[in-house]
């Protein structure tokens, strides 16, 4: 391994100056490099600006950031570059302009220099190719914040010299950081994992299946994820999220990576995102974060007057929302005999029922009957096939409760069914509970193309006087949460059964460079790789709208549940 104690950085926007600054935390001499002086003297303020900013918080004092400060050399001339071990190229996504300066490194430094890009998308063996020593040229992409962010990916080539690989990874690890070491495709591992999933959040704001606030909240509540989608393409920046995507579906043709148009559409018109003051939300000044009403903006809702509520079932999510309900102030009505019409009959009056019933022990009660002996007519097995008693269920709540009354089921995709057969398809829509995450729990709402918007808002309500965060979708397979969680947990399976990484590279990746709880195999074995794959079999169904290419279970993940594997030990 080459010792590294003089490193070059050329471009010194935001992500080059916040990679400067990572070096020069590290002890070494930086040389960073700017086409202009005035470029030169923003990069230096960049700098200087987050290294205050780390004095006021207390994680830095005076004495360290003079010490930074003092390793940093700026510079408009890539001469000044000859005697660097390692030299950083952070210029814009442009290939032939990444040409360029390498050509141009090649004539200055030293032939056992490494070269490395800070690429997000691009590929490395192409940013490779033309140069004199193919070999000494990796990808070493930090992620923003520079600073903060632990993940570096160590991007290879099939040409790539291990010594040199070996280099970056230690002196990255002995930095702090977290170097995951990948081969040479679009994406590398996050952006690869993140971009599948920002295409399909976009896809379903597009075709109105969510909206905005709902959509982030579903995933930054329901999923445990730092942000919901939007508001982190907001931050990323609009135009930079469809080069990103568009590189990585050229290089991929995966479905679940297609470009948005919508996304196309507002980069055209100028809406970049916090930079330019408007992107999916509008913001109180371009650069600014924070967010401010615009036309899109939900009005505060007023009281719906709905005091009582009825909940049919037993089991634990049953008992869970009667308990809640009664502490966020309805009077409840818990009936746990389903078939028992008298016991039916107190809903008659109930402003809200929730058809709450655990399938699930329904059909354990049938383990005493044998496979394929039949059951005959009146036999009271029979009534307790979920399939029959739903419906009998459903039929009989639209004929005892009154017309106004709201008709939910917790059984997922069903609100079409329960419009149906109640009789009363604009009061229906199905109820979705999630585990709770560190962020808070989210109640989904599904509703059909039929559902009054009061009975919206009569739930809207209900949810948040429990003490959960209403989402509010189309009552489709997977909703909001299973369909953009799941589907993405898959891809990173296929990522593992291509060998292109490994489940710990890919857990590092994302939870060190995107900030996930935790990586989306160990998320995968906290939810339990069968009911991932319960999900994947869902939205392959085709009910939920989504490519069926992007939703298709990885053999890989079926192996798993066949054999009771987890991925994580």
């Amino acid at each position: 391994m080459r010792e590294i104690s003089t490193v070059g950085v050329i471009g010194l926007g935001t992500m080059g100056a916040g990679i400067v600054e990572v070096f020069a935390r590290g002890g070494l001499r930086v040389v960073g490099v700017e086409t202009t002086q005035e470029y030169a003297e923003r990069g230096r303020a960049i700098l200087q600006g987050s290294t205050d900013r780390a004095v006021a918080k207390g994680r830095l004092d005076e004495a360290g950031q003079a010490q930074i400060l003092d390793r940093v050399t700026i510079s408009t001339d890539l001469a000044d570059l000859k005697d660097a071990d390692l030299v950083v190229e952070a210029v814009p996504e442009v290939m032939s302009l990444k040409h360029e300066v390498f050509g141009r490194l090649d004539e200055i430094c030293d032939a056992g220099t490494i070269l490395a890009s800070n690429t997000s998308s691009l590929s490395i063996t192409e940013i490779a190719g033309p140069t004199k020593h193919p070999g000494r040229v990796v990808g070493l992409h930090f992620f923003n914040p520079a600073p903060v962010l632990k993940l570096v990916e160590v991007i290879t080539t099939v040409r790539s010299d291990q010594a040199v690989v070996d280099s970056v990874v230690e002196l990255s690890r002995s930095m702090g950081k977290k170097p995951v070491v990948v081969g040479d495709r679009a994406g590398f591992v996050a952006n690869y994992l993140l971009f599948g999933y920002f295409t399909s959040a976009l896809r379903m704001l597009e075709h109105g299946h969510v909206s905005r606030e709902d959509l982030d909240t579903a995933m930054r509540v329901g999923a445990g994820l730092p942000m919901g989608p939007l508001t982190l393409v907001d931050l990323v920046g609009l135009d930079v999220c469809h080069h990103i995507g568009d590189v990585i579906y050229n290089h991929t043709r995966s479905p679940m990576h297609a470009p948005s148009a919508m996304l196309g559409r507002m980069v055209t018109a100028g809406l970049l995102g916090r930079k330019s003051g408007r992107g999916f939300y509008t913001y109180d000044r371009p650069g600014g974060g924070t967010v401010v009403a615009d036309a899109q903006t939900p009005p505060q809702p007023e009281p719906t007057g709905v005091t009582s509520v009825g909940v049919v079932g037993t089991g634990e999510v049953a008992d869970d929302l009667a308990e809640r309900l009664e502490n966020g102030g309805y009077a409840v009505v818990h009936v746990t005999e389903a078939a028992d019409s008298e016991a039916l009959a107190a809903l008659a009056d109930v402003g809200v029922v929730i058809e709450a019933q655990d399938l699930d022990t329904e059909v354990d009660d049938l383990d005493g009957l044998e496979l394929g002996e039949p059951a005959s007519a009146g036999d009271p097995v029979e009534d307790l096939l979920p399939g029959r008693d739903i419906d009998d269920l459903f039929a009989e709540l639209g004929e005892i409760t009154g017309p106004g009354t709201v008709l939910t089921t917790v059984n997922s995709a069903a609100a079409v069914a329960l419009g149906a057969l109640s009789g009363r398809p604009g009061r229906c829509l199905a109820l979705r509970v999630h585990a709770p995450t560190n962020n808070g729990q989210v109640i989904e709402i599904g509703r059909t193309s039929v559902t009054d918007d009061d009975a919206v808002a009569v739930l809207r309500e209900l949810v948040t006087k429990v003490g959960a965060e209403p989402v509010v979708c189309r009552d489709r397979a997977g909703l909001v949460v299973d369909a953009l969680l799941v589907p993405h947990l898959n891809d990173a399976v296929r990522m593992l059964d291509e060998g292109y990484a490994t489940v710990e590279d890919i857990d590092t990746a994302t939870q060190f460079g995107l900030g996930y709880p935790m990586g989306p195999f160990a998320m995968i074995d906290h939810i339990g790789a069968d009911d991932v794959l319960a999900v994947c079999e869902e939205l392959a169904s085709g009910s939920s709208g989504l490519p069926r290419e992007s939703v298709e279970a990885s053999p890989l993940l079926v192996e798993h549940v066949i054999l009771d594997r987890p991925f994580t030990s």
